[in-house]
C-alpha cells in the first residue's frame, strides 16, 4: 500500500481527476488507494444496526432470564430498605427519648438529693405523654414512680428488681425492654432503663415506659397498594402495627418467628399469599416486617418478561426506518459543518446552527472557540501593547519626577550656602560689631533651620514609607493640637500679614493619636496654605464633629489646585507651579506626609478647589474617642 501512495504521488504530484473533479493529490492519494473500501453514511448504519442487533436476540433469553432476577431482588432490595428505614425511625424515636431521660439525669435537683423536688419534675415530664418515669436506686428499691399517686407508700422492689438494675448498671448503656403489661392499667408498654452515675458514688438507674401505641409515630401510614409495617420485640411478640387491628402482644407466624430466633433477615414467604422481609435494630435488638403480596412482587418480573419481548420486537421494527432517516441527517449535518469551517477560516460570521448530533456540534464549537481564541489573543496582545506603553510613560513621569526632585533638592540645598557663606565671611572680618554679629549668627541659624527642616522632611518620608514610623496615640484635645501648629507656624503666617481665623466650637473635641505628629500634619497644612497665598489673604482652621468623626479643614483664597494636580495632590514630590514672589521652597514632601500620618491615625484626608485662583480646602477626617474620666470628673 504504501509503494501506491508513492507511485501516485510521483505521477500525480500536483492534480488528478477522480469521477470527473479535480482534487488536490494529497486528498486524490488517499482517496484513491484500493486498500480503503469507500462507504455511504447510510449503508454504514445499516451495518453497524444489523452487527449489533444480531448478538442482542440471539442472546436475548440469557439476558432476560437475569433480568428477570434482577427484577426480582430490586423488589426485595426495595422492601429491605423500607423496613431499615422503618427501624431507623424506630431508633430515631427511641435516641429521643434517651436524650430526654439523660436531660433529665442531669438535674441539679437529683444530683443535690432533693428527692421531692425531682419527683414533682419527673411527673411534670410525663404529663401528658401517655409514660411513665420510675428512679431505683442501686439496690432495685424504687425512690420515684410517677404512675402512683405522691402520697402512695411505694413497695420493696428490691429482690424483683435488684438483679436487672446493676445488671444496667454494670452495663451502663440504655436498656431498651420488650412489650410489657403495666402494672393497674395492663395496657401494652415498652420501657428504657438508664444508668445514672452521681458523685459520691450514688448510683441510680431511670427507667422511662410509655405506650407501645406510640411507636406507630414511627410506621409509615396505612395506604392502598402499600404494604404492611409490624414491630416485634426480641421474643417474637407483637409491638405495633400499622394496619387495624393492630393485634398488639400476639406472636409472630411461624415462618417469620423462626427467622427471628435464628437472626435471618432475607425474604420469608409466610404461606398467606404474602412474602415479608425483616431487618433488626442494632439499638434495641426489635425486628420490623415488612409485608407485600406475592402477586406485587412477582406479578412485576412477569410484566418486564412481557414489555422487554415487546420491546425487542419494536426496535427490530424501528431499525431499519432509523438508519435510513438517520445517515441522510448525519450527510447534511457533516456538510453543514464543512460549510461553517470554511466560512470561519476565511474570517466572516459565525454561521453555526444546531445539527443535532452531538460530536458535529461540538467540532464545529471547537472551530468556533479556535477562531474566537486567535481573535482574544490579538486582542490581548493589542492591549499589552498599550499597557507597556502607558507603563513606560509612567515610568518617564516617574524620571521627570524624579528628575524634577533632584533638581529641586539641589536648589533648596544650594540657596541657603550664599546666606551662610556671606555671614561666615563676615564673621572673619576683623573689627566686626555686635549687631552684624548678631545678624550673621541669625543668617546661619535661619538657614541651618531651613535645612535641617528639609533633611528631617527626607528621613520622615522614608520612615514612613518603609513603616518605621511608631505613634505614641494618648487621648487629645483638637484645640490643643491647633494651637501648638499655630505656635509653630506663626512666624511665617505673620510674615505673610495672612488673617488666621481658628473655628473649633466650645466644646472640646477628643481624639486618640500622637501630638507631635499631628502638630506635623496641621503644620505643614498652615505652611502650605502660607506658600500658595498672596499676603494679606485670609486663612481658616475649622474643626468640628460629624457624628464619631473629627474634620479638621484648613481653608484658603490662595492660588488654588489646578485640575490635572488634583488627583495626585498627595503624592511624592508633587507640587504646584512656584510664583515668582514665593519666598519658601519646598521639595513636595509636606502633603505626602500629611496623607501618610493620617492613615496611621486611622483617617482620611482630601483636597478640593474650584479651580486656579479660587483656592483650596484641605479636610482631615480622624476617628474621636471619649473624654479621659479624670477630665470628664474635672
Amino acid at each position: 500500500m504504501r509503494l501506491e501512495m508513492v507511485q501516485f504521488d510521483a505521477l500525480q504530484r500536483d492534480r488528478c481527476t477522480w469521477r470527473g473533479v479535480q482534487i488536490n493529490a494529497n486528498y486524490a492519494t488517499m482517496l484513491c488507494l484500493k486498500s480503503i473500501p469507500v462507504m455511504k453514511v447510510r449503508s454504514l448504519l445499516a451495518l453497524t444496526i444489523t452487527v449489533t442487533l444480531v448478538p442482542v436476540v440471539v442472546f436475548f433469553a440469557a439476558p432476560l432470564s437475569r433480568l428477570v432476577e434482577a427484577e426480582r431482588d430490586a423488589g426485595v432490595r426495595t422492601m429491605q430498605e423500607a423496613a431499615r428505614a422503618t427501624s431507623l425511625a424506630v431508633d430515631a424515636q427511641w435516641y429521643e427519648i434517651i436524650g430526654l431521660v439523660r436531660a433529665t439525669s442531669n438535674s441539679s435537683k437529683l444530683e443535690g438529693n432533693q428527692m421531692v423536688a425531682f419527683g414533682n419534675k419527673a411527673r411534670s415530664l410525663v404529663q401528658g405523654r401517655s409514660a411513665y418515669l420510675i428512679l431505683y436506686n442501686e439496690d432495685g428499691q424504687q425512690l420515684i414512680n410517677t404512675s402512683v399517686s405522691t402520697d402512695a407508700a411505694l413497695p420493696d422492689t428490691r429482690i424483683a428488681s435488684g438483679e436487672r438494675i446493676a445488671a444496667v448498671l454494670a452495663g451502663d448503656k440504655p436498656v431498651i425492654s420488650n412489650l410489657l403489661r403495666a402494672p393497674g392499667s395492663g395496657r401494652h408498654v415498652v420501657a428504657m432503663e438508664f444508668p445514672v452515675h452521681l458523685p459520691e458514688n450514688r448510683n441510680y438507674v431511670m427507667s422511662y415506659g410509655f405506650d407501645a401505641a406510640l411507636l406507630a409515630q414511627a410506621l409509615p401510614p396505612p395506604a392502598e397498594g402499600r404494604g404492611v409495617f409490624r414491630i416485634y420485640d426480641r421474643d417474637g411478640r407483637l409491638i405495633q402495627s400499622n394496619r387495624l387491628p393492630t393485634g398488639a402482644g400476639s406472636i409472630a407466624p411461624a415462618p417469620i418467628a423462626a427467622a427471628i430466633k435464628s437472626l435471618e433477615s432475607g425474604l420469608i414467604h409466610t404461606g398467606d399469599g404474602t412474602y415479608t422481609v425483616l431487618a433488626r435494630s442494632p439499638l434495641t435488638g426489635w425486628w420490623i416486617a415488612m409485608s407485600e403480596t406475592t402477586e406485587k412482587v412477582d406479578g412485576t418480573t412477569e410484566r418486564t418478561v412481557l414489555l422487554s419481548s415487546l420491546g425487542l420486537a419494536l426496535a427490530l421494527a424501528l431499525a431499519v426506518a432509523t438508519a435510513w432517516a438517520l445517515s441522510d441527517r448525519v450527510a447534511k449535518a457533516i456538510a453543514q459543518t464543512s460549510a461553517a469551517a470554511r466560512a470561519m477560516g476565511a474570517g466572516g460570521d459565525d454561521p453555526r446552527a444546531p445539527s443535532g448530533i452531538d460530536e458535529l456540534d461540538h467540532l464545529a464549537e471547537s472551530v468556533y472557540q479556535a477562531n474566537r481564541l486567535l481573535t482574544e489573543a490579538a486582542i490581548e496582545r493589542e492591549r499589552l501593547l498599550v499597557q507597556a506603553q502607558q507603563a513606560r510613560e509612567v515610568a518617564d513621569a516617574q524620571n521627570r519626577a524624579k528628575d524634577e526632585f533632584l533638581a529641586m533638592l539641589g536648589h533648596e540645598l544650594r540657596n541657603p550656602m550664599a546666606p551662610i557663606s556671606m555671614a561666615a565671611h563676615m564673621l572673619s572680618m576683623p573689627g566686626l560689631d555686635q549687631a552684624k554679629l548678631r545678624h550673621a549668627s541669625q543668617v546661619i541659624g535661619r538657614q541651618v533651620e531651613h535645612m535641617n527642616r528639609l533633611v528631617n522632611d527626607l528621613l520622615d518620608v522614608s520612615r514612613v514609607t518603609r513603616g518605621l514610623i511608631s505613634l505614641e496615640r494618648k487621648p487629645l484635645q483638637i484645640q490643643s493640637i491647633i494651637a501648638s501648629a499655630l505656635e509653630q507656624a506663626s512666624s511665617i503666617v505673620e510674615a505673610g500679614k495672612h488673617e488666621l481665623v481658628v473655628e473649633t466650637g466650645n466644646a472640646p473635641l477628643w481624639l486618640s493619636g500622637d501630638a507631635i505628629r499631628l502638630v506635623q500634619v496641621l503644620t505643614n497644612l498652615l505652611v502650605n496654605a502660607v506658600k500658595y497665598s498672596p499676603p494679606n489673604t485670609r486663612i481658616v482652621v475649622r474643626a468640628a464633629e460629624e457624628g464619631s468623626t473629627l474634620v479638621l479643614s484648613v481653608i484658603d483664597n490662595g492660588s488654588g489646585i489646578e485640575p490635572d494636580l488634583l488627583p495626585r495632590i498627595f503624592d511624592l514630590f508633587s507640587q504646584g507651579a512656584r510664583r515668582p514672589d514665593r519666598a519658601a521652597g519646598g521639595l513636595g514632601l509636606g502633603l505626602a506626609l500629611v496623607r501618610k500620618i493620617v492613615e496611621l491615625h486611622g483617617g482620611t484626608v482630601t483636597a478640593y478647589s474650584e479651580g486656579v485662583g479660587k483656592g483650596s480646602c484641605f479636610t482631615i477626617r480622624l476617628p474621636m474617642c471619649e473624654a479621659p474620666v479624670e477630665t470628664e470628673t474635672a
